[in-house]
């Protein structure tokens, strides 16, 4: 499988993408669209794009679907993937995340801000091409950044992106009490002032999968890793 600075865009019913295009095309990645779910899970069997962006509708299927087979068919890769849609209901947004996506943009998605966020994508994935695809933290824990994977007591947890980025952060500094703040500006960038949701989603996701114990809630602040 060959790794490609790509945005793989995967369009459905009233797409914006064609409006933002330009926008996407200063990022310097290369834009490869498809139209149809089948034709963008044969891209990911071949490709390792940087950025998946796809619309909650598609041709015969939501997201929602679309990634619980991306998910089955052990396609997820190492690609932040974007979910856009028209509604703006929170649990659709839950719905999404838990789905396996790493971010959620309400349409019509304002341009500057698709810059941005694309910038800051881009920027984290430079900072962390210097660093050892294996790094461990102590004893019993280690980060595998090829796989986006946490080794507990030499058993694999597999994790979507986000919460692989998080859970990196809060290892960083044991029992240091990061703010939403600094965890959405470190992981989202200085944009995007609603991810606090977001933030307690996949928290609540990372718990589920490496046990309560690890991460410990600061009412009103923030989370710390513990251990």
């Amino acid at each position: 499988m060959e790794y490609s600075s790509t945005v793989l865009i995967l369009e459905g019913k009233h797409s914006q993408f064609d409006e933002l295009s330009k926008v996407i095309a200063k990022s310097r990645l290369h834009v490869h669209k498809v139209s149809k779910s089948e034709d963008a899970l044969a891209y990911l069997a071949l490709q390792k794009p940087e950025l998946f962006f796809l619309d909650l509708t598609l041709d015969n299927r939501d997201a929602f679907d679309f990634l619980t087979e991306l998910e089955s068919k052990d396609l997820r890769g190492p690609a932040t993937i974007v979910v856009f849609s028209e509604r703006n209901e929170h649990y659709v947004e839950i719905t999404a995340l838990n789905s396996g996506a790493d971010d959620y943009m309400v349409k019509p998605v304002n341009k500057r801000v698709l810059a941005s966020r694309i910038n800051a994508w881009m920027r984290r994935k430079i900072l962390s091409s210097g660093n050892p695809d294996m790094t461990r933290v102590k004893n019993d824990f280690s980060l595998d950044r090829e796989r986006f994977a946490l080794i507990i007591r030499e058993e694999e947890v597999s994790l979507q992106r986000k919460e692989f980025e998080i859970i990196s952060l809060l290892i960083s500094r044991p029992r240091k009490v990061f703010s939403r703040n600094e965890i959405r500006e470190s992981v989202w960038g200085s944009i995007g002032k609603g991810k606090h949701r977001s933030i307690d989603v996949h928290i609540r996701n990372l718990r589920s999968k490496i046990g309560s114990d690890y991460i410990k809630t600061y009412k009103g602040v923030g989370y710390s890793f513990d251990k």
